[in-house]
């Protein structure tokens, strides 16, 4: 993985943007989580370790959006 800060970093972005300013942008989003539950990207995945790549993506992507919901729960 090039960059593991990156889900947490647009999933924040994206829950910031849809909790102050724009509530659609969160309907922005869903090309990224596609793209970040299913494609390889950058990523070179063994076809033995797919099982496990795709499980370690969907727990990071579940963890940052835990994350982002704090700023919701800040904002209130």
């Amino acid at each position: 993985m090039k960059n593991k800060q990156r889900t947490l970093f647009a999933t924040m972005l994206f829950a910031t943007g849809a909790i102050v300013g724009w509530p659609f942008a969160l309907a922005l989003s869903l090309p990224f989580v596609f793209e970040e539950l299913f494609i390889f990207s950058g990523d070179q995945v063994e076809p033995s370790a797919r099982t496990l790549w795709m499980i370690s993506r969907w727990k990071r992507l579940f963890t940052a959006g835990l994350v982002s919901a704090l700023i919701f729960v800040g904002d209130c």
